[in-house]
């Protein structure tokens, strides 16, 4: 009886743990996410273009970023689904003594299991 009740609770775990398990879509990445120095921006097109899709600064809060970047300004390029909670994106940077942005290398997007933040290029963004 013993076996059976340790049986039972090692498939339980295993079921649960399965059930828990999260599985990510290329476009979850989509959507509007806000990091803690108030940099709000808007991810449209993974999923949908070639290419990829990108990141438009809708807000730039406290983050250093020029509010004449606000809707004109991309943080994220070319933004790719790789595998599992990963994407990979063209990482740009705001230079605020010429007013414009350029390319800082690429970065690892990871998003976490519950799908509402992730992390990249050293920051932490959450769904908005």
């Amino acid at each position: 009886m013993k076996t059976i009740k340790i049986l039972f609770l090692f498939v339980g775990m295993l079921v649960s743990g399965a059930l828990s398990a999260q599985e990510f879509n290329k476009k979850d990445i989509n959507g509007m996410w806000k990091r803690s120095d108030g940099l709000i921006i808007t991810i449209s097109g993974v999923g949908t273009f070639s290419d990829g899709g990108h990141a438009l600064v809708f807000a730039v809060g406290n983050s250093g970023w020029s509010q004449s970047c606000v809707k004109r300004c991309w943080k994220f390029r070319e933004i790719q689904y790789k595998e599992g909670n990963q994407w990979s994106a063209n990482n740009k940077m705001y230079m605020p003594t010429g007013d414009y942005t350029k390319d800082d290398g690429t970065v690892t997007i990871k998003m976490a299991d519950d799908k509402k933040s992730f992390t990249a290029g050293g920051f932490t963004y959450y769904k908005n």
